[in-house]
């Protein structure tokens, strides 16, 4: 259907998340969906066994509990309940993909919205297919991607939390499409996502990190069953008057989210992490790791560290000499000293003994750093300067994971194994890695579930 451009712009989403199929989607937008769903199951479950969760877990239990499992736990909750551990999980270690141009965690909160309430109607007799999640997924991220690029583009980027302002709109439609709303009701669902979307950058460093992720799945089934029980909400929410996008930027362009909707993929400018921190440190790191193994540079050597980065690195992951596990993850400080101190940069790396090694501390004040905005956000300069006078220099052109420099299929499958095996082992880790890859398959959510919960 043909839409005028004075059409509220979530007609034109509810016409997208209503026709849009599995098959006619084009081969790399199948394979990059996939690719998601293995990313996200990998950290979910990964990230379930963090203190974030446990404590998570204790306070919804204490609210009540319910009969949907959740990756990498043995507690069962509500179905609202599992949406937000899953999303929250997911994001626990900082490993969560990246859409990079306006920093916005994906799949996290369609994902983990899906795998509830897919689970959820397998026990009412409504299966859902890995086919179906999968195409639910394609939907919500392509969604929750484009109103992202629409945020931003009016300005309202950096304080925000942008998974918070755009994750519900998405998950809000893979649940819809999966409780098959009517057009109408796809357009209830998606303004009461609009209507609550939030989220400040202000909690990094804290365990509320993974919260607004969290919320937005949640709210994102919230509102699709309420929009499935006729609970209307205006069509106008996200570019109408005082709606989403006048509130946070002050104007009504929703074009970036309505224009090619269908024939052009911005979900595909979603990206996979190599390391479990912000992702804008990520060219900081690979400079410092080829520098390391290229030149034998031994830590105690080094003077100074000199880097050059996007605004962005400097904006979002400021934090010098952090001193917990969730303050590290979004240090750039940190992971440059740790990847010369111990050559990688991994989970091990972002363990607490990591955190406080002394000498990746001592590192850390030897880092000047500057800001250029010719370089792109996926690039960084690191100069390292030994104690002889020697110096060393390396230019990150397209950092690794990002759009550019994507992780390969082998490289995804190590993380998988990397996050899944110390909490459910390697044979089921290889089981539910086996099972994803091949989640076109699969039957329904309870495969996953049965191979992921513990």
């Amino acid at each position: 259907m043909t839409r005028s451009l004075s059409d509220p712009v979530t007609l034109c989403m509810a016409d997208y998340a209503q026709a849009q199929t599995w098959p006619k989607l084009p081969e790399a937008v199948r394979v990059h969906t996939l690719r998601a769903w293995v990313n996200f199951v990998a950290c979910a479950t990964g990230g379930a066994t963090m203190p974030s969760v446990d404590a998570a877990v204790t306070g919804l239990l204490s609210m009540g509990g319910g009969d949907i499992p959740n990756l990498g736990r043995r507690e069962r909750t509500s179905l609202p309940d599992a949406a937000l551990l899953g999303s929250l999980a997911a994001s626990a270690h900082t490993y969560d993909d990246t859409h990079l141009s306006t920093i916005t965690h994906p799949t996290g909160p369609v994902a983990s919205a899906i795998l509830a309430t897919a689970y959820q109607l397998g026990t009412v007799d409504r299966p859902v297919s890995g086919e179906q999640m999968l195409n639910a997924l394609a939907i919500g991220l392509e969604l929750e991607c484009r109103v992202s690029c629409a945020i931003k583009a009016g300005g309202a980027d950096m304080g925000w939390y942008m998974t918070g302002l755009s994750g519900a709109i998405g998950a809000s439609a893979a649940v819809g499409r999966l409780l098959n709303l009517s057009h109408t009701q796809m357009v209830y669902a998606l303004g009461l996502a609009a209507s609550q979307a939030g989220g400040v950058r202000a909690a990094h460093g804290s365990m509320a990190i993974t919260f607004a992720p969290g919320l937005g799945a949640r709210d994102g089934v919230v509102a699709a069953h309420l929009a499935a029980a006729d609970y209307a909400c205006n069509a106008n929410t996200i570019e109408g008057r005082n709606g989403l996008l006048q509130a946070l930027t002050g104007g009504h362009d929703a074009s970036l989210i309505r224009t090619d909707l269908g024939d052009r993929y911005e979900s595909l400018n979603n990206a996979f992490k190599p390391y479990p921190c912000g992702i804008v440190i990520h060219p900081a790191i690979d400079a410092c790791l080829h520098l390391q193994r290229t030149h034998t540079i031994r830590h105690q050597d080094i003077e100074r560290i000199e880097l050059k980065v996007h605004p962005d690195a400097l904006t979002l992951c400021w934090r010098k000499l952090p001193d917990t596990v969730l303050e590290a993850q979004v240090s750039l400080y940190h992971w440059v000293g740790a990847s010369l101190v111990f050559g990688a940069a991994g989970i091990a790396q972002g363990t607490l003994e990591s955190v406080l090694n002394a000498d990746s501390r001592r590192l850390q004040a030897c880092v000047e750093t500057i800001t250029d905005a010719a370089l792109q956000d996926n690039q960084a300069i690191v100069k390292i300067r030994l104690r002889d006078g020697r110096e060393f220099e390396h230019f990150t052109r397209d950092a690794t994971g990002s759009v550019t420099n994507p992780m390969n299929d082998q490289q995804l499958s190590a993380k998988f194994i990397e996050l899944v095996m110390p909490v459910l082992g390697e044979r089921r880790a290889q089981s539910l890695l086996a099972k994803c890859l091949d989640m076109a398959s699969v039957n329904g959510a309870a495969e996953i579930l049965q191979l992921g919960a513990r």
